[in-house]
């Protein structure tokens, strides 16, 4: 029964020492935020670099069907 008594303690005393460290967290970050939002930078890498490819073969793929691109030229000369 004692044994009870000392693991409750323990729990309260540890659930209490989360909460205020939890509490200490959120006051410190709504205390450093900045005033105004930096703008976002486009990403380089990722899922966003593996779109571009897809829409820029899209694009290669809707010329070519027109006649714009053959296979190694394009219809202004210039090579790819």
């Amino acid at each position: 029964m004692t044994y009870c008594y000392i693991l409750d303690g323990i729990l309260i005393l540890y659930g209490i020492i989360l909460t205020v460290l939890y509490c200490r967290l959120r006051m410190c970050t709504f205390q450093k935020a900045p005033a105004s939002n930096p703008e976002k930078k486009p990403a380089e890498g990722g899922v966003y670099a593996v779109r571009l490819v897809f829409l820029k073969l899209k694009q290669t793929f809707k010329k070519a069907h027109v006649g714009k691109v053959t296979a190694y030229h394009t219809a202004a000369g210039s090579d790819h």
